[in-house]
């Protein structure tokens, strides 16, 4: 089969000739449908210090966000069947640790990921333990199935904020924080404010439901989140941007017993007045590391399935699988959205 495959240390990867996966207890064997790009596939291929830094074994087949048919079925599967349609779930948990047995395998103690520490879906076929592979409806095209796995890291944010009825800021415009504005537009946010640099994503933004859209390089977006509460500040917001500037000026403009959740990657570590801006205003601050399993997946699909969510917008490129190249330097210089890869 054909695999886009990231060979060594340097820089970039290359589509070749491989074996087929072969199953093992509690795997199944998915042809691949679409595939899209994420920054964790950046890193990777790029080499850089997060993936090296991360018992990343070379060489590998690179890609984790997928949709796809179940072919084969190995030994011990009896959730799954040959022709279910699925998505797939990155976190592989290890079913023992504390976090597993109680409701948290998402942040499983021995957590591996799958496209990471295993092979990936840049394939035509790839290998997944089945308890990653997740039943989608069939209204649910390909090309958003690819994307479920980024869109429920948005779906929890906006649940853990109990978005319904608030007024939500969304830092940055990637991929996930777009679909984060659509998915507190479909929790029936009263404002939504997304805040980015690049006019081109916050006019998505705008599309996917934003109330109003703030370029912070123009203006403090923290005055500005102010001004549109009449001094309140923001019931929650949601940071996907991973900005230690845009994160601070997000905690300016929160109220007195806001929310946050963050999302977004910082590069460096985060200096706040923790007296000023979380202790005396009470803010409620929770890491969101992905999706619940399988929780997340439940509402996400509900959602999508009576039509409450429209992420295809977000989706603004759709490549065959050898155009890969082309797919990562769109990603990398944020000119789209979400990049598809159709083997």
């Amino acid at each position: 089969m054909r695999a886009v495959v990231k060979e060594n240390a340097g820089m970039g990867a290359v589509l070749k000739d491989v074996e087929m996966p072969v199953l093992e207890e509690g795997e199944v064997l998915i042809k691949i449908k679409a595939a899209a790009i994420c920054g964790t596939d950046q890193h990777i291929y790029n080499w850089n210090n997060w993936a090296q830094n991360n018992n990343i074994t070379l060489p590998t087949i690179l890609g984790h966000e997928c949709s796809a048919e179940v072919v084969e079925v190995g030994p011990g599967v009896k959730t799954l069947e040959v022709g279910d349609y699925v998505a797939c779930d990155t976190h592989i948990p290890c079913g023992q640790c504390y976090q597993c047995k109680n409701g948290q395998q998402h942040i499983c103690q021995n957590l591996k990921l799958y496209g990471v520490h295993t092979n990936g879906c840049f394939a035509e076929y790839s290998k997944i333990p089945a308890v990653c592979a997740v039943k989608i409806p069939e209204t649910i095209s390909p090309n958003v199935g690819a994307v479920l796995e980024p869109l429920g890291t948005a779906v929890r944010s906006c649940v853990e904020v109990q978005a319904s009825g608030k007024n939500i800021a969304v830092i940055g415009c990637g991929p996930i924080g777009l679909m984060a504005v659509n998915t507190a537009k479909a929790f029936g946010a009263a404002n939504i404010y997304a805040i980015d640099i690049n006019e081109y994503r916050l006019g998505i933004a705008k599309e996917l439901g934003a109330t109003e859209v703030i370029n912070s390089s123009l203006i403090n977006s923290a005055d500005k989140l102010k001004e549109l509460t009449n001094g309140v500040g923001v019931d929650a917001f949601i940071d996907a941007s991973g900005s230690t500037a845009a994160i601070l000026d997000g905690f300016k403009g929160l109220r007195k017993g806001g929310m946050v959740a963050l999302i977004g990657l910082p590069s460096r570590p985060l200096e706040i007045d923790l007296g000023s801006q979380v202790i005396f205003k009470e803010a409620t601050i929770i890491g969101i590391h992905g999706r619940k399993m399988f929780e997340t997946w439940t509402v996400m699909s509900n959602l999508l399935d009576k039509g409450l969510l429209n992420i295809d917008p977000v989706i603004t490129h759709v490549l065959k699988l050898e155009e890969f190249e082309e797919g990562f330097d769109i990603s990398q210089k944020g000119i789209g959205g979400k990049v598809i890869l159709v083997p």
